[in-house]
Order: structure tokens, then sequence, then C-alpha cells
């Protein structure tokens, strides 16, 4: 569905109001203020606010965006609990960047306007995390959960319209007791299945239910891990695996099932957002959860001094997004000595009878931005790649005249200047 804008009569999206571009306290736009004085700096650059991609507007199913920061997390393998090393400030700088840039826009708000076609206030949005690693595995975090949902109020949209969901787990013990949020976890403890909804499969015929938090949204936003799982990397598409109601049955011919199911309408014709967390990035997920990611010019060590994946991936098309989370998975691979995968339903999927999207090979090159030896590099891809660095006061300084001007939402300041305090 494509956003249609000024003619009379036609669809009009939701938009921000230039309240909301301001909104803030005047209290907090104070405390901001002081900390951001002190210093002329000038018009910086800061990676990801203002990146310019190859267009402007909408972004197009080619684009993604891979941002990495050092000091995401510190995680040194000594345990199990890496929960407790990712950094939230951190997490929700990336996020906001990531949309930006993903966009084109400054702005959050104007980032989620492109993004949330025809979103109107009331509509419901189904935010599905990865949460296919049992009890103490790297499951997904709540921060990258937390980043969104509060990504998406800061948009204007009311917490009892939001619900997250993996319908075919349930929520690990830790992972409960660590959610701070006011907005609903839907697993397969509290699930309803909505049998008006359904999906044949036909490499199997077997017909299956989608969850009514899946049918009854009016957006979606897919939010994977980086991971390996068994013969074929794990990202957007096979995370749907936890969106209708029997995965075991999908594992038979899994590589057809995949592509029925992403070709659903409930799954490509909601999706208005992917999202890849690669704190940790696991190479084979179910035989080495918590295995360390070998060190390369790809991966190098980080401030933990352990070999540094710390990265977010964004992109709106599932297999522009699992291309290239298949090439980065191999290149791991590579430097164990592995076979490579050739994540044969990816080539499914972009063509016929699915045509979901634009299948890219990378090829690996020298890193201009310099926080890696190297990247990757696409040929029929709009791939976007960057660093964040640590937090200054010269980038706050920057960001708070672009705050005042009403460039950005407050809470892009606030991530910043959270960082900074925090030493990120």
């Amino acid at each position: 569905m494509t956003k249609k804008r000024c003619c009379k009569g036609e669809e009009q999206g939701y938009k921000p109001t230039p309240e909301q571009l301001l909104q803030y306290s005047r209290r907090d736009f104070l405390k901001l203020s002081a900390l951001a004085a002190g210093g002329a700096f000038g018009y910086l650059s800061l990676p990801g606010i203002g990146v310019v991609p190859s267009a402007w507007g909408a972004p197009p199913s080619d684009r993604v965006v891979r941002i990495h920061a050092g000091t995401l997390q510190d995680w040194n393998f000594s345990s199990y609990d890496f929960w407790n090393h990712v950094k939230l400030p951190v997490m929700e700088d990336l996020f906001a960047r990531g949309l930006c840039s993903l966009t084109g826009k400054t702005n959050v708000l104007n980032a989620w306007q492109d993004l949330l076609v025809g979103y109107q206030p009331g509509h419901k949005i189904a935010i599905k995390l990865n949460m296919n690693s049992y009890d103490y595995n790297c499951n997904q975090t709540c921060e990258m959960a937390y980043a969104v949902i509060e990504s998406l109020k800061v948009f204007g949209v009311a917490t009892d319209d939001m619900k997250v969901f993996d319908v075919v787990r349930r929520w690990p013990t830790y992972w409960r007791d660590r959610w701070n949020s006011d907005v609903e976890l839907i697993n397969q403890d509290n699930n309803e299945w909505d049998d008006n909804a359904t999906i044949y499969f036909p490499a199997i015929s077997t017909t299956h239910r989608f969850p009514s938090v899946l049918s009854q949204a009016d957006h979606l936003i897919n939010v994977g891990l980086q991971k390996g799982h068994k013969s074929y990397v794990t990202a957007s598409m096979k995370n749907h695996f936890g969106s209708q109601e029997d995965p075991v049955d999908l594992h038979i011919s899994r590589f057809d099932n995949i592509c029925t199911l992403a070709a659903a309408g409930h799954i490509v014709g909601k999706t208005r957002l992917i999202v890849i967390e690669g704190n940790y990035m696991t190479w084979h997920h179910e035989g080495h959860p918590f295995e360390k990611t070998h060190a390369t010019d790809l991966f190098p060590a980080g401030p933990s001094g352990h070999s540094s994946p710390n990265f977010m991936m964004f992109g709106t098309n599932m297999v522009a997004m699992d291309s290239i989370l298949g090439d980065i998975q191999n290149y791991e691979r590579a430097a164990r000595g592995e076979y490579l995968w050739p994540n044969e339903y990816i080539d499914m999927a972009a063509t016929a009878p699915y045509n979901l999207g634009p299948r890219g090979n990378g090829q690996i090159v020298s890193n201009a931005a310099g926080w890696s030896d190297v990247d990757l590099s696409y040929s029929n891809l709009d791939y976007i790649s960057f660093d964040v660095p640590e937090a200054t006061r010269a980038e706050i300084d920057a960001l708070s005249l672009r705050f005042k001007n009403g460039e950005i939402h407050g809470s892009q300041l606030q991530h910043l200047i959270q960082r900074y305090g925090d030493r990120l």
C-alpha cells in the first residue's frame, strides 16, 4: 500500500502536529538545554541524524540500514546473564537513529509517519519478538522491546493499542521478572486463536490459524535476532513461525513453508518495519547459544574485550533484510572454518510465485567508517552502514540546536544526553 498525499478524496495518513514535534515539558527542555549549553561547536553531522540515503520519502524495499555501537553491550561470557549487560540508552539512541536513517528524516515522528502507512489513532500495532530460545538462551532482550514501544508512544500510539507477542512460546521467567512496561505480552498461555484467519500450506497440505493479536492488528513490526538455526539463518521470515499456531509442522518442507507464511496477507500486508537485534549474534543457536562470536575484520574486539557484533538493523522488506543477515552469518561461519549456508528460502522468496523482494548477494569491501576493517556492499540493495561513537558534548550541543529549531523530537536529545552521562 502506497501512501497518498495532498489530493482531495485520497487516503491521508496520521500526521504529527507542531505541538507533538516539540512535545516536551518546560522543565525537561531547560534541563536538556542546560546540559547542552557551554560551547558553540557549530553544525555537526551526527550518525543517523540527517543521513541522506539514495532517495527521500517512505523507504523503498531495497533499503537496509545497519548501525553499530561498541558500547551497546559489555557481556564477557563469564556468566549466562547476558540480559544484564545491554545498555538501554544506547539501544534507544540506535533505534531513533535507525528510524531516521531508514526514512531519510531527522525526526522520529516524521519517520514513523512514513513507516506506519495510513496510521490513524486507535489503530492496533502488533510487535513480534523472537522468543524461540527457551529459558536461558539468548532471546530477544526486554530493552529491544522497550526501545520500540517508547518510540511509538512518542509518536502518539496509546499503550492499549500495542501488544508484544510470540504465541508459540512462554516468556522465560527471567524475562517476565524483568519486564517493566505497561504494554501487554501475548504468549501461548494467554493467546487467542482466530478461527476466521487461517493460512493454507500447500507443501504439507495443512491449514493453520493466526492469533487474534495479529489478525486484528492494523500494523506489524517484526523484531528479530541475528542467529543461526541448524542449516540456515533465522531472520525476519523465519521469525513468523511464532506468528501462527504450529511451528513443528512447518519444519517439514520448511523453506516452502517459510515463504508461504511470509507471503500471507496478515504478514507481508501489515509489515511496516523490520528491526534486527544483533547485540550478541549466535552462529549456531541450538548447539552453541552462548559461544562467543569469532573476532574478525568484520567483528573486531569491542570494549568488553570480546568480539563485538553490537549492531541493530532496519528495513521494510524481508527478502532484502534476510539477504544481508545471511551474508553476515556466513562471514562469521567462515571464520570458524564452517561451511557456508546457501539459505535457499531467500532465493525462493525472491522469485515466482512469491516475488517478495530483492535478493542481495554481498561483496566484502574496505570499511571507510573505520569501526571494522571491512563491510558489505551490494549492487542491487541500498545498504547503509555506519558507526555511532561514544557520546560527546560536541554532539549534544549540535543536537540541542536542532531540538530548539524543532527539527528533532526531544527524546532523541535525551537518549544522547543519557549516553553521555553514562559514558556510553
